[in-house]
């Protein structure tokens, strides 16, 4: 601090990472999927999950089962894997809403599908050749 200046609060990107043993038990509980890379994550990253769990109580049990899996499937992905689910969510938070809605509704229909049709998209996809489009 220089000629008077009144000290500045740390920023959150400069904020220190929060050991996991600093955590509440009931955030151990809601983050335990993410505890082994908890130490990795960004002290921004962290945050956000503490909010998300502070949040936490707020949903319903179905709305809690989910953000369970959801975390779950995401802290068992590669570090590639979650950097291209970051960006590909990035993407989706740019589009515009009637884009949004309408990519919203085909993973409602692809989700509806018997398991059979969905391996045939898939193989589809991964083979390069597009499904036919619906309107």
């Amino acid at each position: 601090m220089q000629g008077g200046e009144p000290a500045r609060p740390p920023s959150a990107a400069a904020a220190a990472v929060t050991p996991w043993t600093a955590l509440t038990p009931e955030e151990q509980r809601l983050l335990a999927p993410m505890r082994d890379q908890w130490q990795q994550l960004t002290p921004m990253q962290q945050q956000r999950l503490k909010r998300r769990a502070e949040r936490w109580q707020t949903l319903t049990p179905d709305q809690q089962q989910h953000v369970q899996q959801r975390l779950a499937r995401f802290a068992a992905m590669t570090p590639e894997q979650r950097q291209l689910a970051r960006e590909r969510f990035q993407e989706f938070q740019r589009l515009p809403p009637e884009e949004k809605e309408r990519m919203r509704e085909v993973v409602r229909r692809y989700r509806a599908l018997p398991p059979d049709e969905k391996r045939l998209l898939r193989e589809q996809f991964e083979a390069g050749k597009a499904p036919p489009q619906q309107p």
